[in-house]
């Protein structure tokens, strides 16, 4: 077997690379598994979706979380409700952004007085307490809440009274130094991005657009002290940047990173940075969202792609942190985020249409079960959907193959008899591409169907070959892993 190796759309054609990991994600070091598609779970906001957020209360009971330009809503099962203070004005091109301190849930989004939503007591949001700045980002570090890019001073970041999300006293005054709450602005690096806390040995980390700051707590007088990570790296995505606990991922301007709050490690670089900065939308940077698949122990981003007419993602590019393999595909949504599943029986399923017999999900799903984390989007009819639909028609090609790679004799021509997938279900279809010179475009035979001997035959005579795996839509299988050719030599050049 020839197995399928790494998704590598930045190495040559004739290099030992898979060209094509389409609607697939990676497994194993050496196999792809698919790629569900979208389960639909709730109705629709009024609007599109500009932020949304998984929380779960001391008891356990679980709450999700979304806002559009004027309204945040609540779920409940599968009903959107709205709980909103008063009508928001959220530009177009912004985000909400929440947080969870405790049983509290913050929203900030630009130039919008920061809400607050108290789990197990509240029914809707409001103002939160004890004048806290306007901001683009929140987060928590330590014990303090922290909102960025604050209004008229986007490279500042100020924090809450120390265990109090209530109390922003004055900077400067006695107040604020007794119960060690401050603003710090960042000389050096943009706006900030993002904030996010306990990251490796980090206790918190201030992404900005050319550098990252790591923050560490220190106590009175200084409360916190703010270091260079990167110099001269940040992120022009800032819904991009991700965390798994113990690392945080993130897209800059020449890639993709992982960081353990210490030091930054390229994990796109002559794999997948070139293909991504030359295919995502560039105007829509801020609509390129990323989250954690906390059950496949992926990182996936969507965005949108050149020349989109609604800016809506509809492609992804995801990374196995596991087995550092990365795989790529198609599906349109306005968002994702890593949510906790409400739980469906059959009395609240059938609000969606459909119950246990006819959902688009599997009996043994997680999508019935509450509290569970779950990767989920809000698809372009502004509906909650769940990554736990059927799979996606899938696409596998391999690199390009010579003389030498499959007779021994890198002068040799190859006659192409048949190509075996090893895919362990599905319906298999089988193109060989073929050319004769590495400046020739490629041609396709096929695709051609499986026969009972496993085998998609071919007639074909050529100087260099790739076998393209295609995996039909609503199949049953678990691991792509790679080819076999039936070939022999055909003759020197």
């Amino acid at each position: 077997m020839i197995p399928f190796g790494s998704y590598a759309p930045d190495q040559p054609d004739y290099a030992n690379a898979v060209t094509v990991a389409k609607n697939v994600l990676p497994r194993t070091k050496g196999s792809y598994t698919p790629m569900a598609s979208l389960a639909v779970v709730s109705d629709a906001l009024t609007a599109r979706c500009q932020g949304a957020f998984g929380s779960r209360d001391q008891d356990g009971n679980v709450k999700t979380f979304a806002g559009d330009a004027t309204k945040l809503y609540e779920l409940s099962a599968s009903t959107w409700s709205d709980v909103s203070s008063t009508t928001y004005s959220l530009g177009s091109e912004e985000t909400w952004e929440f947080t969870q301190y405790g049983e509290r849930v913050i929203a900030v989004g630009t130039s919008q007085t920061p809400q607050d939503y108290l789990l197990g007591t509240d029914s809707a949001f409001s103002d939160l307490a004890g004048s806290p700045p306007a901001g683009r980002h929140v987060g928590v570090i330590k014990d303090f809440v922290f909102i960025g890019n604050l209004t008229n001073e986007p490279n500042a970041v100020q924090w809450c009274a120390i265990d109090d999300p209530t109390d922003w006293p004055t900077i400067g005054t006695a107040d604020a130094a007794q119960k060690q709450s401050d603003k710090q602005p960042l000389p050096e690096g943009g706006w900030v991005q993002k904030i996010v806390g306990s990251v490796g040995q980090a206790d918190g980390l201030i992404f900005m657009d050319t550098a990252i700051y790591r923050a560490q707590y220190e106590g009175s007088p200084v409360v916190f002290g703010f270091y260079k990570l990167e110099n001269a790296r940040g992120t022009p995505c800032p819904n991009a940047v991700v965390t798994n606990g113990t690392e945080a991922f993130y897209i800059a301007e020449d890639g993709f990173y992982r960081t353990n709050g210490v030091a930054s490690a390229a994990i796109g670089a002559q794999r997948v940075d070139k293909t991504f900065w030359a295919d995502v939308d560039q105007s829509y940077l801020y609509r390129v969202y990323g989250a954690v698949d906390p059950i496949n122990k992926i990182v996936i981003w969507v965005y949108p792609e050149n020349g989109t007419a609604t800016g809506n993602p509809s492609k992804y590019i995801a990374y196995h942190w596991n087995v550092d393999e990365w795989s790529h595909g198609e599906f349109d949504c306005q968002m994702i985020f890593r949510d906790l599943t409400q739980g469906y029986n059959l009395d609240n399923a059938d609000g969606l249409g459909y119950n246990v017999d006819t959902a688009p999900f599997g009996p043994d799903s997680r999508a019935w079960t509450g509290g569970r984390l779950i990767l989920s989007a809000f698809n372009t009819d502004n509906k909650l959907a769940r990554f736990t639909g059927s799979s996606l028609a899938a696409t596998i090609e391999t690199g390009e193959l010579g003389g030498m790679e499959l007779v021994g004799d890198p002068s040799q021509r190859i006659y192409v008899d048949g190509v075996r997938s090893y895919v362990d279900g599905g319906t298999v279809t089988v193109g060989l591409k073929y050319r004769d010179t590495t400046q020739a475009s490629l041609t396709t035979d096929g695709p051609n169907s499986v026969d009972g001997d496993g085998m998609a035959h071919f007639t074909r005579s050529a100087r260099y070959v790739r076998a393209q795996i295609n995996i039909a839509a609503g199949g049953a299988w678990t691991h792509a892993q790679g080819v076999d050719f039936d070939a022999a030599a055909d003759g020197a050049i």
